[in-house]
């Protein structure tokens, strides 16, 4: 693409914002949303009647049941219709009509499913029998179960107006981690996965500056879009669980407001399981939450939202024993802990709730991973894991693939899914890590668990199992 040759500054409150379109810098345009904007569903005069951007997401899947949250480019979300189907009803289900949370979601819920089983569905328009979309959902595995899931982390997706169509990518540097995460998901969609742990830092806002908010929920709602946009198809097939990461805009540091221009719109284009879904609970605001699947369980964690102090890096670095998960997240934490009996047990977490590594403002940043075991309050939690036989805390935020081993708990990091700059061992403290893109693949069984770092192109770096 070649370079643009004009600019444009945008003036929001008191911030002025260099802004070109689509594929000429990071700063995204501010009218229209590509057809999926808050104005409406911009069906009228539309080339196609129906057109959805990306894949369906399917949440927070059950023993007996799942969700779809299906985003439009055009169209009316109350006239899309779904369709599931099993071996024994090859006409499939017709869910009926959808709850509509906005102008260009449909939503739908599905039960009186069998535990363990993949359940086909179609996403249509109303009357029609030609498919708008054909995916998946696995169902949740019984206990004696095999089965794999994906762990990704620090996609850092930006804010796109338009939010292109199909896999296109731009020509600024933005285009770095969407060409990553594209890659990424194809050697993802060969895995088969139940589903996949995203760890946080899934959206991007460095236009603003530093950690800054974005100055309006509209600015989300086209980052969360172009999210789901470049997660392709593996999202109709596998279920999607969020972690909230510092720059996905609900950090605790601000206003409830500006919190709220994210957290409105995460709820509304990737939502988790709300905290009736499962018998182990979780938060209302859907931040932290677990479940068990086959003879494992998994527990999200949120370090942003419940820290109040900010750590910024950059001249207000906070300190690195001041991170909290708060004292309801915490008790929500000990006690879920204490109550399950499953074999395995996994948490997952943007960061440690501390920080221990190549300096003082890294540290404060809660970079370290394995290092802050024993720094603030991720002392308390290591606590907690060692009593109760957690045997992976899986973590993001440092860009790299790195395993340490702490009392016998791994701190695994599975590299970065889409941002491009990889912090050093002088940042990080590490002594063993491996700066490459990629994911984690984790493959768990009655008897074994085996963990493997993917880097792009499917080479796996280095393996770990759980004996």
């Amino acid at each position: 693409m070649r370079a643009c040759s004009f600019l444009v500054l945008l003036v929001l409150g008191a911030i002025a914002i260099p802004v070109i379109p689509f594929g000429c810098a990071r700063s995204p345009q501010t009218g229209g949303s590509g057809g999926t904007g808050a104005s409406g569903s911009g069906g009228a005069g539309a080339t196609a009647p129906f057109e959805l951007l990306g894949a369906p997401l399917i949440v927070a899947p059950t023993a007996h049941g799942f969700g779809l949250n299906v985003v439009l480019r055009s169209g009316d979300p109350s006239a899309v219709r779904a369709l599931v189907r099993d071996d024994a009803q090859p006409d499939g289900r017709d869910l009926g009509a959808p709850a509509v949370p906005t102008t260009d979601v449909a939503e739908f819920s599905v039960d009186n499913l069998e535990p363990g089983r993949r359940y086909a569905y179609e996403i249509r328009a109303a009357g029609s029998g030609t498919p708008l979309y054909s995916g998946s959902a696995v169902t949740t595995r019984p206990a004696g179960s095999r089965f794999s899931f994906a762990v990704l982390t620090d996609t850092h997706i930006p804010p796109r107006d338009p939010v292109p169509a199909g896999t296109r990518v731009g020509a600024d540097i933005d285009a770095d981690m969407e060409r990553t995460l594209l890659a990424v998901m194809s050697d993802v969609s060969a895995g088969d996965f139940d589903f996949l742990v995203h760890m946080g830092d899934m959206l991007d806002f460095h236009a603003f500056g530093f950690n800054a908010p974005p100055p309006s929920a509209r600015w989300t709602r086209l980052a969360y879009q172009n999210y789901r946009r470049l997660l392709g198809d593996t999202l109709g097939h596998a279920a999607h669980f969020p972690v909230i990461g510092n720059w996905d805009g609900e950090n605790g540091c601000q206003t409830d407001e500006e919190i709220e221009r994210s957290r409105s719109q995460r709820l509304l284009y990737v939502p988790g399981p709300k905290p009736d879904t499962y018998a182990q609970g979780g938060s209302a605001r859907e931040d932290y939450y677990a479940f068990v699947w086959g003879d494992a369980l998994f527990v999200m964690l949120n370090v942003m939202t419940y820290t109040p102090t900010c750590h910024l890096l950059n001249g207000n670095p906070g300190l690195p024993d001041d991170w909290t998960l708060g004292a309801a997240q915490l008790a929500w934490l000990e006690q879920t802990l204490a109550q399950n009996t499953s074999k395995w047990r996994f948490t997952f977490i943007h960061h440690t709730v501390g920080g221990a590594a190549g300096d003082l403002a890294n540290s404060a940043y809660g970079r370290g991973g394995g290092q802050a075991a024993h720094v603030g309050e991720q002392a308390v939690i290591h606590d907690l894991l060692l009593r109760y036989g957690v045997q992976i805390f899986f973590y993001g935020h440092d860009h790299v693939f790195a395993d340490m081993l702490v009392d016998g708990v791994h701190y695994t990091l599975p590299g970065s899914a889409g941002a491009p700059w990889k912090f050093t061992p002088a940042e990080t403290g590490y002594t063993d890590s491996l700066p490459d893109s990629g994911y984690g693949r984790v493959t768990v069984d009655p008897d074994h668990v085996q963990v493997d770092f993917v880097a792009l192109g499917g080479q796996v770096l280095t393996t770990f199992t759980l004996p």
